[in-house]
């Protein structure tokens, strides 16, 4: 097992009127900033596959998150999107023990790990929670990856990508199922 510490500082973005954020690069110590975007291959078909984007900033010592989805109507995916959006809430994790089990072990290139709560709001279902929540950054071979490893409930790790067309070069389309199921925790 690998034990590391996380590091820490602030960041502060403004949102205009409409919703938009105007932000400025990622400082060196807040890799987890910014937007992270995801394909999501459900059952192989461009049909029911989603482009799954998260933004992530920081309001004092607290990471802030918004989940939602983006049209990719020359994709074949769903046009609009389903409106399902999650809000994320957490705070860097300086005990986070690295396990075997995870893709990104043994851990080396593990830049950041936050840890916390998304409550994800589906369309026509009551919302839930996403209780325990570890999202870490790390990079290999110059590429950020933020794997998104949901504990409870579910025990899986996703990866993540700073742009789309990056997560579709990780994973061509027709996509496969890139999230590894049975992960474990400590």
């Amino acid at each position: 097992m690998t034990r590391f510490v996380a590091l820490s500082g602030t960041v502060i973005f403004l949102l205009s009127a409409v919703g938009w954020s105007l932000q400025p690069a990622a400082p060196a110590e807040q890799p987890l900033f910014g937007v992270w975007n995801r394909l999501n291959p459900i059952g192989g078909s461009a049909s029911m596959s989603e482009h799954e984007v998260m933004h992530f900033w920081m309001e004092a010592d607290t990471w802030a998150g918004r989940y939602d989805k983006h049209p990719e109507p020359a994709l074949g995916f769903p046009n609009p999107p389903d409106r399902t959006f999650g809000i994320f809430t957490g705070a860097i994790d300086p005990n986070f023990v690295c396990q075997p089990t995870f893709p990104f072990y043994p851990c080396q290139d593990v830049v950041q790990v936050v840890e916390g709560t998304t409550t994800y709001h589906p369309p026509g279902r009551p919302p839930f929670e996403v209780l325990v929540q570890h999202i870490v950054v790390g990079e290999s071979n110059g590429h950020e990856v933020m794997w998104q490893y949901w504990v409870s409930p579910g025990n899986f790790v996703c990866p993540w990508y700073r742009d789309f067309e990056e997560a579709l070069a990780a994973n061509p389309f027709p996509a496969r199922q890139d999230c590894i199921f049975g992960v474990t925790s400590p």
